[in-house]
């Protein structure tokens, strides 16, 4: 039976959101739960896969018994080598087509058919080609390790709000890498409106499908790296009602015989009209089905999709199961490391925004001077309310991130006033690194040669970062 996509799109609080369904899909492409695999001996960790066809492509380490809050160990499996034909010229058709101009949902339909049965949503959205910690993501995931930013629930975001995913994970091995290759997709990444697609994994990380190449060569040309994006919905939602706090609670003032005069004595003695606390409600049941990018109440769902939804499964293993199982434990004989790039790719990928970054960017919309003065004096609170947290530490932190991602020249002003205040030294090492990454301001240079030089004890933690900063300063004056 042949696969049945169905697209719709649907109008959201003002906008647009494209919903595709898939039915009798071939679940050639996406995840599953692999059981307990981690031969480390714990047995609170789940094996999630991320498969293409009959190999098992990405392999994700769930700690704490998949605890959603949970950073995972990411690892590209070492047996893959390649999709098969008919996956690979799907891929090639759907980035064909969206770049001569087919809509999203025409011109992904063949990569629907793969995916499994269910409800998903696409979009487009740019993408930073790191792993989220500064590391070209091609060669970034040769060994299993802990990966910030795949937690489907970002402890600085929260749980209630939403987040476009932005960092990727390669579905092709670092030896695909050719030089020729490069060149053409140099001049061919000046031209295209889509330069990538991906599929969602996991919080801020998605798997690039197709425009590896691509990803090298916006790098190097410093070309916006825009994706096509797909996500899977699944996740239920419930959201916590808060209704206006009510008026106060007070009775009409007695009529008196005196008058004003005595209109004015009641006042005086009348009570202090008491608030009523504001209220929360939690309906039963859940509003709706959501994605990392996107939340849909259900009454705004298509009846169809709905349906699927509710009576399909979130996740099953595919039928190929066995076969992912095992190959599970097939080794090549090399890892290519990122050194194959060049290195000019390799150092504007530190310089990206960072997993911290993107978090604090979601979990703040803006900060006030004011509320920066109040968390320079050390206070939490600006107008009786907490600013960021109510962890001092913490605020400075992601205060420093939202700032050094969404104002470059504020940020340099408030790490400065931070890393001079003798009172706040506990923070000093953080920001001086964070600071460090501006390595073309002029502000900064002068500060960190002022601290080498000048010798102040105040500024014992950040000598060895100023120092750095001041050499790599002057290397590039040269």
């Amino acid at each position: 039976m042949s696969a049945e996509v169905k697209s719709e799109t649907i109008d959201l609080n003002g906008k647009s959101v494209l919903l595709i369904s898939v039915k009798n899909g071939e679940a050639a492409i996406g995840t599953c739960l692999a059981g307990h695999t981690d031969y480390s001996g714990s047995a609170s960790t789940q094996t999630r896969l991320f498969f293409i066809g009959t190999d098992p492509v990405i392999n994700f380490i769930c700690p704490n018994h998949s605890n959603k809050r949970s950073d995972k160990l990411v690892s590209f499996c070492p047996g893959f080598q390649g999709y098969e034909p008919k996956i690979h010229d799907a891929l090639g058709n759907s980035f064909n087509k969206l770049n001569n101009g087919d809509s999203l949902a025409a011109g992904l339909h063949d990569i629907f058919t793969l995916l499994e049965d269910g409800v998903y949503t696409a979009y487009m959205s740019d993408y930073y080609p790191t792993d989220g910690s500064g590391i070209f993501f091609w060669g970034g995931y040769n060994i299993s390790h802990e990966v910030r930013g795949t937690a489907e629930q970002s402890r600085v975001i929260g749980p209630d709000q939403t987040f476009k995913p932005c960092f990727l994970v390669p579905t092709e091995p670092l030896d695909y890498f050719t030089a020729r290759t490069r060149v053409n997709t140099d001049e061919q990444v000046k031209y295209r409106r889509v330069q990538g697609i991906v599929y969602h994994l996991s919080g801020l990380h998605s798997a690039l499908l197709k425009g590896h190449h691509g990803a090298v060569s916006c790098t190097d040309k410093d070309i916006p790296y825009s994706c096509a994006v797909i996500e899977k919905i699944t996740e239920p939602y419930t959201d916590i009602i808060y209704p206006e706090a009510p008026l106060p609670a007070s009775s009409p003032a007695p009529v008196t015989e005196e008058g004003e005069a005595g209109a004015e004595t009641e006042a005086q003695s009348a009570p202090t009209p008491t608030v009523n606390p504001k209220p929360i409600f939690v309906p039963e049941g859940i509003t709706g089905f959501r994605s990392p990018s996107v939340k849909i109440p259900l009454k705004a769902f298509p009846k169809d999709m709905l349906r699927i939804i509710i009576e399909g499964r979130a996740e099953y293993k595919p039928r190929q199961f066995s076969i992912l199982s095992a190959k599970l434990s097939t080794v090549r004989r090399k890892a290519v490391s990122n050194n194959v790039l060049p290195f000019s790719v390799l150092e504007k990928s530190e310089q990206m925004p960072d997993c911290e970054m993107i978090e604090s960017a979601y979990a703040i919309k803006k900060l006030s001077d004011e509320e920066l003065n109040c968390l320079l004096r050390g206070d939490v609170e600006y107008n009786g309310e907490v600013i960021v947290s109510p962890n001092f530490y913490s605020s400075i932190v992601t205060a420093c991130n939202f700032l050094q991602f969404s104002d470059a020249q504020r940020f340099v002003d408030f790490s400065i006033a931070i890393m001079d205040n003798p009172d706040l030294v506990a923070t000093h090492e953080y920001v001086a690194h964070r600071a460090a990454g501006q390595s073309s301001s002029r502000k900064l240079y002068n500060f960190f040669k002022n601290a080498v030089e000048g010798g102040d004890a105040k500024y014992e933690k950040i000598i060895p970062v100023a120092q750095t900063f001041v050499n790599r300063y002057k290397d590039q004056a040269k």
